[in-house]
């Protein structure tokens, strides 16, 4: 049986929840580390006992994540997903508070950099790492700089340990996934993020929990065992519009409906006129 380590693991709407299910739906042993208290662990213990096993660690605690992979090393693992997320939104960048810059570091680069290295010699042949970046780690983002950085750096390191691991004679693949919108809950989306998501999106929506758990449960699969140090961009086309060019190209398309309009009236109008 192979064993899965999750991290973030923190609500039933989340993406941790659903990699942990469906893990488990598909003969993995899964433990999941979460920083909280949550209904998580008793739904899933529930129903697939002792093979969904949960630790709670706080991530912006060193002490802690030190301990946390010692517990860890019990262990042989085959993927590891490393999911858990910090966000930090309206960041003042005229006062900026480093604290939360270092958090959030701390939960979205250190703690996959620890985990990924740490375990390493706990990783059996032809494990795999997938790491959650996010397309703000590739476009900069106006709310959350840390964010943003953090998930860059998540998106390089993801290239280094392959290039490391890879070389190594257990093949062990690490991979990135980069979400745009994901919605996990609908209560925690702003009113512009459900208004405007769609429309900066190509495809016209935002993706679902289950679509990015397929996305990494494909990642891990003997289906993907040629996938190495790319990170994946998850965004329905986001990230491929040039809004400066957008704006530009419905300017002229109007312009030629409006053009197109009064060539089709004027006819109606010479039309009339020549009866």
């Amino acid at each position: 049986m192979k064993t899965a380590l999750v991290t973030g693991v923190s609500r039933k709407s989340g993406i941790g929840f659903e990699i942990c299910k469906t893990l488990l739906e598909t003969g993995y042993k899964v433990i999941a580390l979460r920083n909280s208290d949550n209904e998580c662990e008793s739904e899933l213990r529930a129903i697939y006992g002792d093979y969904a096993n949960f630790l709670k660690c706080d991530f912006t605690n060193r002490e802690q994540l030190n301990n946390t992979i010692t517990l860890l090393k019990a262990n042989r693992f085959d993927l590891i997903v490393n999911n858990a997320g910090k966000f930090a939104d309206g960041e003042d960048y005229a006062n900026y508070d480093m604290a939360i810059w270092d958090q959030v570091f701390d939960v979205n680069v250190r703690t996959s950099m620890a985990l990924s290295t740490g375990l390493f010699d706990n990783l059996n042949e032809g494990a795999v790492i997938i790491n959650v970046a996010s397309t703000d780690g590739m476009t900069g983002s106006l709310s959350s700089m840390s964010y943003a950085a953090s998930k860059a750096a998540l998106i390089s390191i993801t290239k280094s340990l392959a290039i490391n691991f890879g070389y190594d004679n257990k093949k062990i693949r690490v991979v990135g996934v980069a979400p745009s919108w994901v919605v996990t809950d609908e209560s925690m989306l702003t009113e512009a993020a459900k208004k405007y998501a769609p429309l900066m999106t190509p495809l016209g929506r935002m993706a679902s929990v289950k679509e990015m758990t397929d996305l990494i449960v494909f990642l891990a699969s003997d289906n993907a065992t040629y996938i190495t140090g790319t990170t994946i961009v998850f965004d329905g086309g986001y990230t491929l519009i040039d809004y400066t060019l957008k704006k530009e190209a419905e300017y002229v398309r109007k312009k030629a409906e409006q053009a197109a309009k009064r060539k089709e009236q004027r006819s109606i109008k010479n039309k009339i006129e020549s009866k």
